[in-house]
């Protein structure tokens, strides 16, 4: 692999502790990372502080891989591109840092991932882990605001959760206390509970349960020694290490490869468990999730409309059948806006006209118009059915 021409001419490998230099500084630089690829990016919040004439050397982002050394240890690969758009004083900070490609080992399965996927431009190369379990949670999640109105999981696992850079016991440990947040400490016991009643179950004391024994109970499928509450327990044991007394001295350990193989044994039981939901409920993460989103972008009603505006008609909707929808541009009127208009004809024989109303004649003379001042709204007029047909309102105009 890396006597591939290609290689020398468009990537550089540096020490993985080069990293170092910009998760110490999480205020500054954000460090997305996953089982083979990452990037690193100056936020967003910092970027705009600077000086113009900062801005320049201040505004960092170099993607990487990952490629393991002949004794074992990790470096990184950086797109070289990427580090050449970098100011000199930060290509100094780099430079002690530089990896002889004749000190690295011939071949490396997570190297060839990301060359692939970022440099050949294969997408066939899936996610790694910590993206996969991103995804599946907010799947699962999906699916329970469908059923229970709540999500399992307040927070998804997102780029705060780090592969351990050093290869030591405590490296593996403080990365181990990032995902606990989301694992254990982010279970909503709210939804868990909905879910008591949904699978009409009865839990003792559901309500003072610890959260990890209370999503055993709830999904009894997955029992103390299953694969599920196996990796939840030792999330809890290495969390338990890096924030609780004084913990053992660091011992060398393969943290990274350890943590990698903890991440994908996450993303194996939690797609057990969304098909678990799935098949149980009848419900489609997939479908949710896009409902769930499009529903994100709806506009957000803060408030009540008084009881005489022409919107409030439209409660004559309910439970009608709709029958024939038709729509188009509404014929042109001298000084009024132009609107597009929608019939909705109903089965008792109702139609229902909408179109857009607006105050933009009170503008026709006036020049620097703020937006808040131009007021939209609704004209709703209301056909009532032929009076041959049953009626159970009154449905004049």
């Amino acid at each position: 692999m890396l006597e591939n021409p290609l290689i020398d001419r468009l990537v550089r490998f540096f020490e993985a502790e080069v990293l170092n230099l910009y998760t110490s500084k999480p205020d500054k630089y954000e460090l997305d990372m996953d089982s083979f690829a990452g990037v690193i990016k100056t936020t967003d919040s910092y970027f705009y502080k600077l000086d113009s004439s900062d801005k320049q050397d201040e505004n960092i982002q170099i993607r990487f891989g990952y490629h393991c050394k002949k004794d074992g240890t990790p470096c990184i690969a950086v797109v070289l591109s990427d580090f050449n758009e970098f100011s000199e004083k930060e290509k100094e900070k780099w430079a002690p840092f530089l990896v002889d490609k004749s000190s690295l080992s011939q071949e490396d399965n997570r190297f060839k991932m990301w060359y692939d996927r970022y440099i050949i431009g294969s997408w066939e190369v899936k996610n790694g882990a910590r993206k996969r379990l991103s995804s599946v949670i907010q799947n699962i999640n999906a699916c329970c605001e469908t059923l229970v109105d709540l999500p399992l999981y307040s927070e998804v696992p997102d780029n705060s959760i780090v592969y351990p850079i050093s290869l030591n016991t405590h490296a593996y440990e403080d990365a181990h206390q990032r995902l606990y947040g989301f694992l254990v400490d982010s279970l909503s016991r709210e939804c868990l509970l909905e879910f008591v009643n949904l699978r009409n179950k009865t839990i003792p004391d559901a309500k003072n349960m610890r959260l990890p024994t209370l999503l055993r109970h709830v999904f009894c499928e997955f029992d103390k020694n299953s694969k599920l509450h196996t990796l939840l327990a030792e999330v809890s044991k290495q969390r338990s290490k890096s924030s609780h007394g004084v913990r053992d001295a660091a011992e060398e350990s393969n943290a990274f490869e350890n943590f990698r193989n903890d991440l994908e044994i996450a993303v194996e039981v939690y797609e057990e468990l969304l098909e678990l939901i799935e098949s149980e409920f009848n419900v489609s993460s997939e479908h949710e999730l896009r409902r769930h989103e499009i529903m994100e972008g709806l506009p957000k009603i803060v408030g009540d409309v008084e009881s005489h505006y022409s919107i409030c008609k439209s409660k004559k909707m309910e439970g009608k059948t709709v029958e024939k929808v038709w729509f188009g541009m509404r014929e042109e009127i001298e000084n009024v806006h132009q609107s597009e208009v929608l019939y909705v004809e109903f089965k008792e024989g109702e139609i229902l006209a909408i179109e857009l109303g607006a105050n933009a004649s009170d503008f026709l003379h006036t020049e620097g118009i703020n937006p808040n001042e131009l007021d939209v709204y609704f004209c709703l007029k209301w056909v009532p059915a032929p009076s041959n047909r049953n009626e159970d309102e009154d449905n004049s105009d």
